[in-house]
């Protein structure tokens, strides 16, 4: 069963629900005579769990003794904050802000020295305990109940900016807007120490603004029912209406509903005290911390992680060390740089808008409809592989050059190659590819020139298959000087 504060004991509600110690006055009784209790040394008098804080204002009173050397029975000092058992007085709250303080010179004598902290109109601090001394546990301002003279006082999230009421600091401390005076009468009590269960809502204030005709105020979240809300106006606590007698106001749903709308000015509150059932609202807490949390080292998540977003990790493994990446759904996108060690894709890696198939069952990898790669065929562009026995092309069209170590095929179909004779038929099968053809008569077309030079590396020797050359009108042949030119070098014609 749910519960507010730490959980429910039979016979026992102490535990969740406490009656503040009164903060208007606390006085500690000590050994002024005894040098362990006041230290000359260093200046510190020791009361065991002491509820003073840094820079309160207490009144000191030697009891009917003699007065503690440095100190005036009936003054007021302010404490400087030494220990949880140990503290120091100095004449004034700068002093004692800046450890300026007084030099103890002696102990005093008397058993029953005193000092005061109390409602002065000059304090505004004060330690929470409950219990005569106990420490209180709690989170939010607003699980504290203060009231000043029976009026309820406005709790505030921050302490160092808020215009009335109070607020907490260190979880420990109140601090009052405006300090209480020994006039003002303190009652004050603590809700639910402990969040101990899953479905608690964090304790919330709604406040609003009369403008002296609105009867019907909005609440943030539905109440349960009139137990679950503190009204108050102005700081004056309301009565809801109950058991068939009307009073000044009644919880329609998430409503609340004045008999008489309040005056223009006046401040509405509802404090919602009731706890809410589980439902899909945020979260108001996680492992401890509330506000924007951050996970830490140690945080257990659990579940498959399917629904986990924007994870930036170096590596997601399992027992063994494999990295496991959740699919995604259709069309989502990674963006950024992926480091890993092992890869494996079971079925297709799409890179832009071409696939890249891996196939580990016939060891190949394929890209889109031209290219393969694999460990039989080698590289294969179409139909043709490139391994190791030689590249099979069916036709190469250049318009550049091509350079081989050499050339193989019966070469009928090469153009700009010194040769003598053609073959009959390229079949190496017939003999007719070693019957060989050539003509001997070549005609030089009108207007031509042309020179037949050698060279010394070839013995000053230039030879042709030709047995004629007809030079026509208006052209040359020139030999160049030095040259041996051979016509006929064969000696097939004999003309």
């Amino acid at each position: 069963m749910p519960y507010i504060g730490n959980e429910h004991i039979a016979g026992d509600s102490v535990k969740n629900f406490k009656v503040l110690d009164d903060i208007s006055s606390y006085t500690v009784t000590f050994d002024g005579s005894a040098s362990s209790v006041v230290s000359t040394s260093d200046e510190t008098i020791r009361v065991p769990n002491h509820r003073f804080i840094q820079g309160q204002r207490v009144t000191y009173n030697n009891g009917g003794g003699g007065n503690i050397g440095g100190l005036t029975s009936g003054t007021a000092y302010y404490v400087t904050y030494h220990t949880v058992h140990t503290f120091k007085l100095a004449t004034n709250l700068a002093n004692a802000n800046n450890n300026v303080n007084i030099n103890l010179t002696s102990v005093g004598s008397g058993t029953s020295h005193t000092l005061n902290a109390a409602f002065d109109g000059v304090n505004t601090r004060f330690k929470i305990t409950h219990n005569g001394g106990e420490k209180p546990r709690f989170n939010n301002p607003s699980q504290l109940n203060i009231a000043i003279n029976n009026v309820i006082q406005r709790p505030n999230l921050d302490h160092t900016n808020f215009d009335d009421g109070f607020a907490i600091v260190d979880r420990e401390k109140i601090v009052f807007k405006t300090a209480p005076t020994s006039n003002d009468v303190f009652w004050g009590s603590l809700i639910g120490e402990v969040h101990s269960t899953f479905d608690i809502s964090d304790f919330k204030l709604d406040t609003f603004t009369a403008d002296g005709s609105t009867t019907q105020f909005n609440l943030s979240r539905d109440v349960p029912n009139h137990s679950s809300v503190i009204v108050s106006l102005n700081g004056v606590v309301q009565h809801p209406s109950d058991g068939g007698v009307t009073r000044s106001y009644s919880i329609q749903g998430n409503t609340i509903v004045f008999v008489s709308a309040p005056a223009s000015g006046v401040e509405v509150q509802a404090r919602h005290m009731g706890f809410a059932g589980a439902s899909t609202a945020a979260v108001s807490g996680f492992y401890g911390r509330t506000g924007n949390v951050t996970l830490q080292n140690g945080d257990l998540l659990r579940g498959d992680g399917s629904l986990l977003t924007g994870i930036d990790a170096t590596s997601l493994k399992d027992s063994d060390g494999n990295i496991k990446i959740q699919a995604l759904e259709t069309g989502a996108t990674h963006t950024g740089f992926s480091t890993m060690q092992n890869l494996r894709v079971t079925g297709i890696l799409t890179v832009g808008t071409s696939s890249i198939v891996l196939n580990d069952t016939a060891n190949t990898i394929k890209v889109g409809t031209a290219l393969t790669l694999g460990h039989t065929q080698g590289l294969q562009f179409h139909t043709q592989n490139l391994h190791s026995a030689g590249f099979e092309i069916n036709q190469i069209n250049a318009s550049g050059i091509i350079t081989a170590s050499q050339f193989k095929g019966d070469g009928s179909q090469l153009t700009g190659v010194s040769g003598f004779a053609t073959a009959l038929s390229s079949d190496k099968t017939s003999v007719l590819s070693d019957i060989f053809k050539t003509h001997n008569t070549f005609n030089m077309g009108a207007g031509s020139s042309v020179t037949v030079q050698s060279d010394a590396g070839c013995g000053n020797v230039a030879f042709s298959r030709l047995s004629k050359i007809i030079v026509g009108s208006g052209s040359t042949l020139h030999i160049g000087a030095g040259t041996t030119f051979i016509m006929d070098v064969l000696s097939l014609f004999d003309d």
